[in-house]
């Protein structure tokens, strides 16, 4: 899953930056056994603009904003009573846009928790404050249900806690070590993802890293695909490179028998 980190100030930008590329970042590559975080990073133009906070359609994104002096408070708190009346208007309730979240290196004397400007959802203090901004993107996350249990590419669709990928009214049930996999392809496709990208997967899933161990289980994804979607996806090979899900050549066959007798016979691996 792709969450967009939205920064306006150009310090808190190169220590985001930074952090997410970390090797063991604050900010989490996995919410939990079967779902991998995939951090994207854009950097906002001064000034402000109420614009910034609408989520654009089918995006997870959070605006940080780095505050430095008051004067970006009584900015804020002027955007809020000029914008917010007509973001609400156009754009429906604050869970259809994106969460504001501040960030200050030393918030002024005189600033009290009242002061926070109405805008804000959430605020953070301290020039080491990396791993609980990265908290707090979450739980804003959470608040919005924006973290999905569910994702899907057209007519294939995948639920992360059943484990059951679905095309069409068919379904299939998912190992748990082929649930991560498919995430990973669904939330590229089109996409080669690389064969370094599909062994740091495996483990911070914990599965075997052996060669055999993931050729198996991208063999069985790939025939579950196939057979599901009657060929219309399936997970090329680019050789030397990675693996990703593409179109396949198609099949009108129906695959309800064909599935049946695979669930029943089909060994599952990692």
């Amino acid at each position: 899953m792709k969450i967009v980190l939205q920064i306006l100030g150009d310090a808190l930008f190169e220590r985001v930056t930074k952090e997410v590329a970390a090797r063991d970042s604050a900010f989490p590559r996995r919410l939990s056994q079967t779902r991998l975080l995939h951090w994207h990073i854009e950097k906002l133009s001064p000034p402000m603009q109420i614009d910034y906070l609408a989520r654009p359609a089918n995006q997870t994104s959070v605006v940080l904003i780095e505050v430095r002096h008051a004067s970006d408070i009584e900015m804020l708190w002027e955007i809020g009573r000029r914008g917010y009346p007509i973001l609400l208007d156009r754009r429906g309730p604050p869970a259809e846009n994106s969460p504001l979240i501040l960030l200050f290196e030393q918030p002024p004397a005189e600033l009290g928790v009242m002061d926070i400007p109405l805008l804000a959802d959430d605020w953070v203090c301290g020039k080491d404050a990396m791993h609980e901004l990265a908290r707090r993107v979450i739980s804003s996350l959470r608040r919005q249900q924006r973290l999905q249990h569910e994702l899907g590419t057209g007519q294939l669709s995948l639920n992360l806690e059943s484990r059951k990928l679905m095309y069409a009214g068919d379904v299939v049930q998912l190992s748990p070590a082929e649930v991560p996999l498919a995430e990973l392809f669904m939330s590229h496709v089109g996409s080669v993802i690389p064969i370094d990208e599909i062994h740091l997967m495996f483990q911070l899933t914990g599965r075997s890293l052996s060669g055999s161990n993931i050729r198996v289980t991208i063999f069985q994804l790939r025939f579950k695909i196939e057979l599901l979607t009657r060929h219309q996806f399936t997970l090329a090979c680019a050789y030397g490179e990675g693996y990703a899900l593409r179109p396949g050549k198609g099949s009108a066959e129906p695959p309800s028998r064909s599935l049946t007798a695979m669930q029943s016979s089909t060994l599952h691996y990692g």
